[in-house]
C-alpha cells in the first residue's frame, strides 16, 4: 500500500487562513524560519488524520486543539487530499468538534465511517494507529527528556521485530485472557460457570418439557371430562324432566288411579259373584226364607219322630215275642234320646245357618257399597280426563320412575366426581402453566449462554492459534532478527563513522552497543546525540522494511553536524525513491546539500506562501 499527501487546504488553523500547499512524489523540502509555521503544518496534517485524539478513542482533545485555534476566525477547519493505491481521497475536518468526512474523488461518494472514532481517517488512509503515526511517521525535533528518549529507543530495539508489536507482551496478554476465560476446572471463571449454568438450565428445560407433555395430557383429560360433564348433565336434565313430568302430569295420575280403581272394581265384581244366590233377595224376603227354612226343619224332625216311634213299636213287638225286657227298655228310651238329639241338632243347625247367612249378607252389602264408591270415583276421574291433554300419557306410562330416580342418583354422583377431578386438574394446570411460562426465558437464556460458550470456545481456539502463530513468528523473527540486527549495525557503523559496530542483546533481550574496540556499552550510558542517530536508524529501517507511507521530518536533524546531516539526507533520498518524504527545516544547509549534489526535490518556502 502506497500513500501520498497531494495537497492541504487550510481554511483556518493556527496562523494560517485560506492557505493551500501542493506536495509532490519523492522529496519535499519545506523551508521556514522559526515560528514561520512548519510545526503548524505538521500538526494540521496530524489533526486532519487523527483529530488531535489522545488515543482514548473518545471525543477528547489534547492541548493542541487550543494551541492552534484561530484568533481572527470563527472557522476552525481544513481539508487534505491523499492518494492511496492510486485513488484520491479528500478528508475534511472540523477541528472544533472533531467531525470529519472522507470523500472518494474517483467514485464521487462519501465513504462510510464511524463518527465516534476520531482516528478513523488516519487508520483508513495509512492503515496504522495514532501511536504508530507519532512514533514512526511523524518525526519531530526531540523535545523530550533524555530518559524518555532513551526509553523509546530501547523499546524500539527490544521490539525490533515489529514497530508496534512485542511478542512477549502479546503472549502475556493472551495468557491473561485465557486465564480470564478459564477452563472446565476453573469453577469460578466464566467458561466453567457458563457450562454449569447451561447444564442446569438444560435439565430444567428437559423437566419443563416433561411437565409440558404431562400438561398436554392433563388438558386432554380435562377436555374429555368437560365433555362427559356436558353429556351427563344433559342426561340428568332429561331424566329429571321426565321424572318431573311424571310427577306433575294430572292425566297420568288420573290414568293410574283409573287403573287402580278399575282393578279394585273388577276384584269386587268377582267377589260379588260368590253371592249371586242372595244378590236379588231383599232382606225382608230373606227373613221369610229363614222362617220357611225353620218349617222345613220341623218337618224333618217329624219324619225322625215317626221313624223313632215305628222303631219303638218294632222293639215292643219283639219284646212281646222274645219276652226280653231290655228290648222294651230300648223301645222306650231310644226314641226319647233320639228325639232329644234331633231337637238339639236342629237348633244348633238353625243358629249356625242363620249366622252364616247374616255374615254373607253383610259381606255382600259391604261389597255392594264399595262397588258403588269405586264407580263414583271412576265417574269423577272420567269427567276430569275430558278436560286434560292425554297426548304424552303413553310416553309417561312407559317410564319406570324407580329406575329413573336411580339413574339420576348415579349420574349426580358421577358429576360430583368429575367436578372434583376437574377442579384438581385445573389447579394442577394453573401451577404447571406458571412454571411453563418461564420456559421461553430459559430457552432465551440458554441460547445466549450457548452463544457465549461458543464465543468463548472460539476465543480460546483463536488465542491458542494466536499463541501458536506467535510462536512460529518468533521462530521466524529469531531468524530475521539477525538480518535486522546486521542492517541496523551497518547503519550505525555508517552514521557513526565506525565508532560503533553493532547492536547486541543479552539473554533478557536488553540491548547494548559494541564499539570499535569490541567493548559492550550499556545503551543507557550513550550520549543523547547517539540516541538521536540510533532513533533515526531504527525508524529508517522500520519505514524501509515495513511501510510505504509518506514520512514527515520536522527539524528532526537540527542537532546533527553537517557530515551526519549529509548522511541522514542521503538515506532519506534513498527512501524517497519508494515513498514520499516531507522534510521541514529552519536552516539552509539541507537545500545547499541537495543542490550541491544536483538532486531534484520540491522546494516549498513558507515565506513565499
Amino acid at each position: 500500500m502506497t500513500v501520498l499527501l497531494k495537497k492541504i487546504n487550510i481554511i483556518s488553523f493556527g496562523q494560517f487562513e485560506n492557505t493551500s500547499i501542493n506536495f509532490e512524489d519523492g522529496f519535499n523540502l519545506i523551508y521556514g524560519k522559526n515560528e514561520s509555521g512548519k510545526s503548524t503544518i505538521a500538526s494540521f496534517i496530524e489533526g486532519i488524520l487523527y483529530g488531535f485524539d489522545d488515543g482514548n478513542r473518545v471525543r477528547h482533545f489534547n492541548r493542541k486543539q487550543e494551541i492552534y485555534r484561530p484568533i481572527n476566525s470563527y472557522k476552525y477547519a481544513g481539508m487534505a487530499i491523499f492518494n492511496k493505491d492510486g485513488i484520491d481521497y479528500r478528508i475534511s475536518r472540523n477541528f472544533d468538534n472533531g467531525e470529519y468526512e472522507i470523500y472518494d474523488l474517483k467514485d464521487n461518494k462519501i465513504m462510510d465511517a464511524k463518527a465516534s472514532n476520531l482516528n478513523f481517517p488516519g487508520e483508513f488512509i495509512l492503515g496504522i494507529s495514532y501511536d504508530i503515526y507519532k512514533s514512526i511517521i511523524s518525526n519531530y525535533q526531540s523535545q523530550e527528556s533524555s530518559e524518555k528518549a532513551k526509553a523509546k529507543v530501547i523499546e524500539l530495539l527490544i521490539n525490533r521485530d515489529d514497530y508496534n508489536f512485542s511478542s512477549s507482551d502479546a503472549i502475556n496478554i493472551l495468557d491473561n485472557k485465557l486465564a480470564e476465560i478459564g477452563s472446565d476446572r476453573a469453577y469460578t471463571k466464566p467458561y466453567a460457570k457458563t457450562k454449569a449454568e447451561i447444564d442446569d438450565i438444560s435439565r430444567e428445560i428437559l423437566d419443563l418439557k416433561t411437565l409440558r407433555n404431562q400438561t398436554n395430557r392433563d388438558f386432554e383429560k380435562l377436555y374429555k371430562n368437560r365433555d362427559q360433564l356436558a353429556k351427563k348433565s344433559k342426561k340428568v336434565k332429561e331424566l329429571k324432566k321426565s321424572r318431573d313430568a311424571y310427577r306433575g302430569n294430572v292425566a297420568y295420575k288420573n290414568l293410574e288411579d283409573e287403573i287402580k280403581y278399575e282393578n279394585q272394581l273388577n276384584f269386587i265384581e268377582s267377589e260379588l259373584k260368590k253371592y249371586e244366590d242372595i244378590a236379588s233377595i231383599k232382606y225382608k224376603k230373606d227373613t221369610d226364607l229363614l222362617d220357611k227354612t225353620d218349617d222345613l226343619s220341623d218337618k224333618n224332625l217329624l219324619k225322625h219322630y215317626i221313624i223313632y216311634i215305628c222303631g219303638s213299636l218294632l222293639l215292643i213287638l219283639m219284646w212281646k215275642y222274645f219276652k226280653q225286657n231290655y228290648l222294651l227298655a230300648i223301645a222306650i228310651i231310644l226314641p226319647i234320646i233320639m228325639i232329644a238329639i234331633d231337637k238339639k241338632d236342629s237348633k244348633v243347625s238353625d243358629d249356625h245357618d242363620k249366622k252364616y247367612n247374616d255374615e254373607r249378607y253383610i259381606k255382600y252389602l259391604s261389597l255392594v257399597k264399595e262397588r258403588e264408591k269405586l264407580e263414583e270415583v271412576l265417574r269423577v276421574l272420567e269427567n276430569q280426563d275430558k278436560t286434560k291433554d292425554r297426548s304424552n300419557i303413553k310416553e309417561i306410562q312407559n317410564l319406570d320412575i324407580k329406575e329413573t330416580e336411580e339413574k339420576i342418583r348415579k349420574l349426580e354422583i358421577d358429576l360430583e366426581d368429575l367436578n372434583k377431578t376437574n377442579i384438581n386438574l385445573e389447579r394442577k394446570l394453573a401451577s404447571s402453566e406458571e412454571k411453563l411460562n418461564h420456559e421461553v426465558d430459559l430457552v432465551d437464556r440458554l441460547n445466549i449462554l450457548e452463544q457465549n460458550l461458543i464465543a468463548m470456545e472460539e476465543e480460546i481456539q483463536a488465542i491458542k492459534l494466536a499463541k501458536d502463530t506467535i510462536a512460529e513468528i518468533r521462530k521466524d523473527i529469531t531468524e530475521n532478527n539477525a538480518n535486522f540486527d546486521r542492517e541496523i549495525s551497518d547503519l550505525i557503523v555508517t552514521i557513526t563513522k565506525d565508532k560503533y559496530k553493532k547492536v547486541s542483546y543479552d539473554t533478557n533481550l536488553n540491548p547494548s552497543i559494541i564499539n570499535s574496540n569490541g567493548e559492550s556499552i550499556s545503551i543507557d550510558k550513550l550520549s543523547t546525540g547517539f540516541y538521536d542517530q540510533l532513533n533515526f536508524a531504527l525508524k529508517f529501517l522500520i519505514n524501509e522494511n515495513k511501510l510505504d507511507n509518506f514520512i514527515i521530518f520536522d527539524d528532526a536533524f537540527i542537532n546533527y553536524d553537517l557530515d551526519r546531516l549529509r548522511l541522514a539526507l542521503f538515506f532519506l533520498l534513498d527512501l524517497a525513491n519508494d515513498r514520499q518524504i516531507i522534510y521541514m527545516t529552519c536552516h539552509n544547509r539541507e537545500e545547499e546539500v541537495l543542490k550541491s549534489e544536483a538532486i531534484d526535490f520540491n522546494m516549498i518556502d513558507l515565506e513565499e506562501i
